[in-house]
């Protein structure tokens, strides 16, 4: 875990509150950003980095990695008492291939907090819907899949690059990090410029080669690089 204020909070005896917001990003189907949290933990709106999540009654399951090496495929279930999401799912297709974020953290970096914290929370959890399973009178379900195990994709399904990683980086919003269409699980607090050197938050912006990945996560750590410094070009004969 390298965001060190989510490390020293996990480790604490008695921790703040866990909170878990979502994100659904329907903005490639003509959507918008809808942001919310489950109802069952939160009375009130909630705001984390300059986004308000609105509670909602959603159960969401099966976000666990097993020692198998088989990508988890979370399920959403979401109340359509108000149709809200109903109206979505007609408007857009089902919502297929909209991006699911789900962001974990702790309430006491949420803001109006004393250590509000915009960066410090677990790596993001980043799905696309693949199918939507029920829709009923009281709630949807849909089956989310990994950005990477998109039905009908072949694997690798980008560029296999010795030494630039094609990972989508953090944007700085002027208020904060927007992580909305990140791949790079980086968010740390120290920021490097397109050469590696030491920066303000407003130039923060990686390098795209391994050298950007040591600068932020130590070149001693395990890299989570999209590239593929393994490959070699091969001469055959």
């Amino acid at each position: 875990m390298s965001n060190a204020p989510i490390a020293r909070e996990a480790q604490r005896p008695a921790p703040s509150p866990y909170v878990v917001l979502f994100q659904l990003d329907a903005t490639r189907l003509g959507g918008g950003v809808y942001a919310f949290t489950q109802s069952a933990y939160e009375a009130a709106p909630v705001v984390y980095g300059g986004v308000t999540y609105t509670p909602v009654d959603i159960e969401a399951e099966g976000w666990e990695w097993s020692g198998t090496g088989v990508l988890p495929t979370p399920k959403l279930r979401i109340s359509n008492v108000n149709r809200a999401f109903s109206a979505l799912v007609g408007t857009y297709d089902d919502l297929l291939g909209a991006q699911v974020t789900r962001i974990r953290t702790f309430r006491r970096f949420l803001d109006g907090e004393p250590d509000a914290d915009p960066t410090a929370h677990f790596p993001l959890d980043v799905y696309r819907i693949e199918r939507k399973a029920v829709l009923d009178k009281t709630h949807i379900e849909w089956e989310l899949a990994a950005v990477i195990d998109q039905e009908g994709r072949q694997l690798p399904g980008r560029q296999v690059l010795q030494g630039a990683c094609t990972a989508t980086y953090r944007r700085w919003s002027g208020a904060g990090w927007d992580y909305s269409e990140a791949t790079c699980p980086y968010a740390g607090d120290a920021c490097f410029d397109v050469h590696d050197q030491p920066t303000a938050a407003a130039s923060d912006a990686c390098s795209k080669f391994i050298t950007g990945c040591e600068a932020r996560f130590g070149a001693t750590a395990v890299l989570p690089t999209w590239a593929f410094p393994g490959v070699a070009r091969v001469r055959t004969s």
